[in-house]
This record gives structure tokens, C-alpha cells and sequence, in this order.
């Protein structure tokens, strides 16, 4: 079986004018079934963002992320507007 969620050189770079903060990069990630994964890190170390993107809320800069066999990085807002409704559950603290 494979991975649930997989990432190849996935980075998101936030352009605040004088200044590039790179939130991810190239990051490599493979999640399966059953498994029980943490994200740890500071703040800022990219955790928030890194989830925005696998749940299809955000857009990375470069790299490819995939849900199963649906390549993410590919989707229109539309798509991923389905994707969030069909496959994604968010709690917001």
C-alpha cells in the first residue's frame, strides 16, 4: 500500500517585500495508513504551513505534494475547494 501523503522538495517562501522568509525547504515526507506521525519544532519552524499544505489551504512555492494518488500541487482552487470537502477535516485553535 502506499503513502496517505507524500512531499518531494516541497518549500513555501512568504515575500514580505525586503525580506524572503522561507517557511519550508525541500522537504521530503512520506505518511501511510495507520501511522502516527508529530510535528515538533519553534515556532516558525514551518509545522503550520506544512499542514495548510497537505489540507489544501495553501500553495507551495516548489515541489510536488500528493494525497493518495491525486498530485495536489496540480489542483485548481476549485479542486482543491472539492479536496478539502471530500477528503479534509480541520480543528482551528
Amino acid at each position: 500500500m502506499g503513502a496517505v501523503f507524500r512531499t518531494q522538495g516541497l518549500s513555501k517562501v512568504y515575500d514580505t517585500g525586503d525580506l524572503k522568509v522561507r517557511a519550508l525547504d525541500g522537504v521530503d515526507l512520506e505518511l501511510f495508513a495507520g501511522e502516527l506521525a508529530v510535528l515538533l519544532g519553534p515556532s516558525g519552524s514551518g509545522k503550520s504551513t506544512l499542514l495548510n499544505i497537505l489540507g489544501g489551504l495553501d500553495h507551495a512555492s516548489s515541489g510536488k505534494v500528493w494525497f493518495r494518488d491525486m498530485d495536489l500541487s496540480a489542483m485548481s482552487d476549485r479542486d482543491l475547494t472539492l479536496y478539502r470537502r471530500n477528503h479534509v477535516g480541520f480543528v482551528f485553535q
